[in-house]
């Protein structure tokens, strides 16, 4: 699928399932080939559309620095869920976003509620980036410009994703952040990086907005977006929980794949179950 927008064309896979539609959009660093280890599950219980952001998959590159980032990436998910909708099947969609992509559904629940059954994050900080991380990416970006996915680049890339079990023992797992960062476009994958972390704005306005059916999902290893503050934030939402994965850092669909998948499609079933008795009140 490809889905024209503003800053670009946008490309999706679909992998057939039943009439429901998820789409799945990736965190930043690494591209759709993140969500590998959990389509088989997923795919039991929806027809999922996995999106590959700007500069990343076979998307088109972003060719300028984009201040309101996000405001943009959901214009561009109206896009996406308004194609879905005339391909695929009418009505909303079941949206799980992988920090960049969490982000991205924060904003679309929040300002076209018509368009998201429910609403999934994953390791997706509310708040706009730390200084220190600031600082860290800011640092990094030249040398990834000028180097690639090297030295100090690809050092503190895989530290900051990944735990130390991982690095060691999951040759997979750390190539499907390498690969993606590996690519000629260079340029390209600095200018979404930089709109992405570097001009991202705090969303707990979105958060305070999102009124479909939420979970947040929380690792023990994000030293920004503790499970305390997922709390915090979901507690202060309307219909929202938390859960928290252990064992892992910043892409749980790559270090715990089974479990975020269990949760994932116990949080469907029981948005079934609860639309269910809805329309059957006994």
């Amino acid at each position: 699928m490809r889905i024209a927008t503003d800053l670009g064309w946008l490309d999706a896979r679909v992998v057939p399932g039943p009439s429901r539609v998820a789409v799945l959009w990736h965190s930043m660093f690494t591209d759709s080939r993140s969500w590998d280890r959990v389509v088989d599950d997923l795919r039991k219980q929806r027809t999922l559309v996995l999106v590959d952001g700007w500069s990343f998959g076979a998307s088109d590159d972003l060719d300028e620095l984009v201040d309101d980032f996000i405001e943009r990436c959901a214009q561009g998910a109206i896009a996406v869920v308004s194609q879905i909708q005339q391909e695929l099947t009418p009505g909303p969609v079941d949206w799980v976003g992988s920090a960049w992509g969490g982000h991205v559904g924060l904003q679309l629940a929040a300002v076209r509620p018509d368009l998201v059954r429910s609403l999934i994050t994953v390791s997706t900080p509310v708040q706009a980036a730390s200084a220190a991380m600031r600082r860290q990416v800011g640092m990094l970006l030249p040398v990834f410009r000028a180097i690639g996915m090297r030295g100090p680049v690809r050092h503190g890339l895989l530290d900051g994703m990944f735990t130390d079990l991982t690095r060691r023992t999951d040759p997979e797992a750390v190539d499907a952040l390498v690969a993606p960062m590996s690519r000629s476009n260079r340029a390209a994958i600095s200018r979404t990086v930089h709109s992405g972390v570097l001009n991202r704005t705090d969303l707990a306005w979105a958060a305070a907005r999102v009124t479909c059916p939420t979970l947040m999902i929380a690792t023990d290893d994000r030293g920004e977006w503790s499970p305390a503050e997922c709390a915090k934030t979901t507690a202060a939402m309307k219909d929202s929980r938390t859960a928290v994965l252990t064992g892992t850092r910043a892409l749980p669909s790559l270090e715990c794949p089974t479990e975020l998948a269990a949760l994932v499609t116990d949080f469907w079933a029981g948005q079934v179950a609860d639309e269910t008795a809805t329309l059957n009140p006994a």
